[in-house]
């Protein structure tokens, strides 16, 4: 253990519980490895849901081969038929091992957020982290629990599988017709690149800068830059502070992408049919 690392475990330990919340509950590490609570609890349902997936795929899919890398990439587990509504199934075949993987994958998810508020609590730092991963989190309950039950019934979630949930990603478009006309697919994606963009930015400024030290480049250096460039500098704090929010939201409009689908809106060529009526432009010709 380094020397940090003991005065970081000491600073920990001191740190009230917050027993409501289960943080700073069982200050367990392995190794380097902080657990806690919550990470106690991810790691026996990540460990449960993993060994259920792979049981299903390597050894009950009926499609399953002798190639044991083919059936990992080509093997599924299937939702419950529409049938079965928003019931819990203890059928196999009516979707029991779907809904069983769902749930200890969504308490695994929850309880990896968890432990990164913990951690960051321990530390004293802002849970601009678990934020983030919250937001990827919120995702995965959009599209497996939340719109399933917007909808009725768990069909509406996505087989849990290597090709199959890409296979289902890429008909779920063309069920809407054309996802290129959905809005917030289209904000979705230009976040998702700007986010990119502002960190290539972020990071081509710091290894431009850095090697600079002996020449006197400081921080007025790269201010100075970006005022030429762009005519405005965001500053140090301010160019994280953007990458943050600019991934967060390219995450919740997706969200807004599928929760929408099927719910409010069923076809996303018709949905724009509001700009060939709106009057006040309608006799200029675009």
């Amino acid at each position: 253990m380094l020397s940090f690392e003991a005065k970081y475990r000491q600073e920990a330990m001191a740190v009230p519980p917050l027993p409501a919340l289960g943080l700073g509950i069982a200050k367990i590490w392995i190794g380097r490895f902080y657990l806690g609570f919550w990470g106690i609890v991810a790691l026996v349902f990540g460990v449960l849901g993993s060994a259920a997936w792979f049981w299903q795929v390597l050894f009950v899919d009926p499609n399953r081969t002798n190639n044991p890398l083919l059936n990992f990439i080509r093997g599924q587990i299937k939702p419950p038929p529409p049938e079965v509504g928003l019931s819990i199934p203890f059928e196999a075949e009516k979707g029991f091992w779907w809904i069983f993987v769902v749930f200890c994958a969504t308490v695994t998810f929850f309880a990896w957020m968890m432990r990164q508020v913990d951690i960051a609590r321990l530390l004293k730092l802002g849970y601009q982290v678990p934020i983030a991963f919250g937001a990827v989190f919120s995702s995965w309950v959009t599209i497996q629990i939340l719109r399933p039950i917007l909808l009725g019934h768990w069909s509406e979630g996505f087989p849990l599988g290597v090709m199959a949930h890409l296979d289902w990603l890429s008909a779920f478009g063309y069920r809407f017709f054309n996802f290129f006309f959905n809005p917030f697919h289209a904000l979705g994606i230009t976040f998702l690149f700007g986010s990119a963009f502002v960190l290539s930015l972020h990071g081509a400024t710091i290894l431009s800068a850095s090697g600079k030290k002996a020449e006197g480049v400081t921080e007025d250096n790269v201010n100075r830059f970006y005022w030429d460039f762009f005519g405005y500098s965001i500053g140090e704090v301010g160019i994280h502070r953007l990458a943050l929010w600019a991934a967060v939201l390219c995450v919740l409009l997706s969200n807004l992408c599928f929760v929408l689908s099927g719910t409010v809106v069923q076809d996303w060529n018709a949905f724009w049919d509001f700009w060939n009526k709106a009057p006040f432009w309608s006799g200029f010709g675009f």
